[in-house]
C-alpha cells in the first residue's frame, strides 16, 4: 500500500511517500515562502527522484488541524483534488496525533502542543499500543496553567511547538528535542497506514478540518458586530 503524505499544518511544509509503514522519501522545508508555492513542487520533485507516479498511489494523506488556517486548507484542497482525480480513499490524521506518531516506539503517555496564541495550546494525550495510538485526551484548547496542573504527577513527554515556545513554565517535565517536536508527513504516513489496516479511511468529500476555535479573523469581525 503506496500511501503520499501531505502536511501544510504549521510553519514547515513536508511530503511523503511511503509503502507499507516503509519510508521511501520524504521532503521537509522550512522557509517563508508560501505552502502553496512550496507543496506541489515538493510532490512532483519527490514523484521525480523515486521513479513513480501519482497513479502508483493506493491512499493520499492529509493532516487535518488543528493548525495553521490558511495551510490547513492548503493541504486538504491538494489531497481532495489528487484523491478525486485518482478516485482513491483519504486519510485524514488530526495533526495532534500525527505528531504524536514521531513517538511510536514509546511506551509513555505523549502529549502534543501546537501553539494557539494567547497562552493557550491546541493539545490532546496518547498512549502507543503495539505502535498504534490511543487516545486518552481529544483534541482541545488549554492554557499552559492547566497543561502543568493537568499533568503535574504524569509520566508523560511534551511534544510540539507550544512545548518549545513555553519550555520555561514547563520546566520539570520532558521535553521532546526539536527533531521530534514538529509534524512530519513520515509520521503522517505512519498514522495513515494504521488507519488503512483499520479500515477508517474515508472518501475526499468528507474530509474536514478540524480548527477546535474560530479564526482571528472571526473572533475580531464578532467583536465588532457585538458592539
Amino acid at each position: 500500500m503506496k500511501i503520499l503524505a501531505i502536511d501544510t499544518s504549521s510553519f514547515p511544509a513536508s511530503v511523503a511517500i511511503a509503502d507499507d509503514g516503509i519510508l521511501l522519501g520524504e521532503y521537509i522545508i522550512r522557509n517563508q515562502r508560501k505552502h502553496s508555492q512550496n507543496i506541489m513542487m515538493m510532490t512532483e520533485r519527490l514523484f521525480d527522484d523515486l521513479g513513480m507516479d501519482i497513479s502508483d498511489i493506493d491512499v493520499f494523506a492529509v493532516t487535518s488541524g488543528p493548525g495553521s488556517f490558511t495551510g490547513l486548507r492548503i493541504g486538504i484542497s491538494s489531497v481532495r483534488a489528487f484523491a478525486q482525480a485518482m478516485k482513491k480513499p483519504v486519510a485524514a490524521v488530526n495533526t495532534l496525533e500525527a505528531l504524536a506518531y514521531n513517538f511510536s516506539f514509546s511506551d509513555t503517555v505523549i502529549v502534543p502542543m501546537l501553539d494557539a496564541r494567547r497562552d493557550e495550546v491546541f493539545t490532546a494525550a496518547y498512549r502507543f499500543k503495539n505502535g498504534t495510538a490511543e487516545e486518552i485526551t481529544p483534541p482541545c484548547v488549554m492554557t499552559i496553567d492547566e497543561i502543568c496542573e493537568t499533568y503535574k504527577t504524569g509520566n508523560v513527554i511534551f511534544t510540539g511547538d507550544g512545548a518549545i515556545i513555553h519550555k520555561d513554565e514547563l520546566c520539570g517535565f520532558t521535553l521532546a528535542p526539536m527533531n521530534l517536536s514538529e509534524t512530519r508527513a513520515s509520521s503522517l504516513a505512519l498514522a495513515a497506514y494504521k488507519k488503512a489496516e483499520k479500515n477508517e479511511l474515508c472518501d475526499y468529500n468528507h474530509v474536514s478540518p478540524l480548527y477546535l476555535r474560530k479564526s482571528q479573523a472571526e473572533r475580531e469581525y464578532e467583536g465588532r458586530e457585538n458592539k
